[in-house]
């Protein structure tokens, strides 16, 4: 239950604080960041809340993974799985006490950690879990490939606007690299899709141990 509960809640949580952004006519220009749906009013409330208590369940996740599979797994890669889940859990519950308009700084730490973290998480317990189920296994080199793939895209599409315009740096205004934003924006939605499916993969390998 933990574990449906771990991609249902952010899948959830997501796709209604965006369609209530784009609805409450509030959005800035489209396409945006899941973070510009943080504003102030129901969407804020749905954001913080639902990740919040998502990043929890990420760091139960992580440790339940670790218990059960320590003994029959690549020790190593799950001590690092559990590590990077862990971190990765409890920064999704910071960033979103932290909403870009009020703590950008905190923000894009944060942010950034939830990345490299979360991909680390999902790749390493991929690496650990040799004898995993072979459906949640074949979720994970599509997931985990898709995240990847969706991270540098983003990074790159940032780079180069910062590279382009790097007075952003100083302004933060986020109108000036639309231009770039239109293929990052599409690729965070990716790499949470591609989170959300690896999360699913658990819960297959959860049900393949009972």
């Amino acid at each position: 239950m933990i574990a449906r509960i771990g991609w249902v809640l952010p899948s959830i949580t997501i796709s209604l604080s965006t369609i209530l952004h784009i609805i409450s006519g509030e959005y800035r220009a489209f396409p945006f960041f899941i973070s510009e749906t943080d504003y102030p009013g129901l969407q804020r409330i749905i954001f913080t809340g639902g990740l919040c208590i998502t990043g929890i369940l990420v760091v139960i996740i992580s440790w339940k993974l670790f218990a059960k599979n320590k003994s029959k797994t690549r020790w190593y890669w799950m001590e690092l799985s559990m590590l990077s889940g862990v971190f990765a859990g409890i920064n999704i519950s910071l960033m979103s006490f932290m909403d870009m308009y009020d703590h950008l700084d905190m923000h894009i730490t944060t942010s950034m950690n939830v990345f490299y973290f979360g991909l680390g998480w999902c790749f390493t317990t991929h690496l650990a879990m040799k004898h995993g189920n072979e459906k949640g296994k074949r979720f994970r080199y599509a997931s985990v490939s898709l995240g990847f793939i969706a991270f540098t895209i983003m990074m790159t599409a940032m780079t180069l606007a910062i590279n382009e315009h790097p007075s952003f740096l100083e302004t933060n205004d986020m109108d000036l690299i639309q231009s770039w934003v239109n293929w990052a924006a599409p690729m965070e939605y990716l790499l949470v899709i591609s989170f959300i499916l690896t999360l699913k993969s658990f819960e297959i390998d959860i049900q393949g141990q009972g």
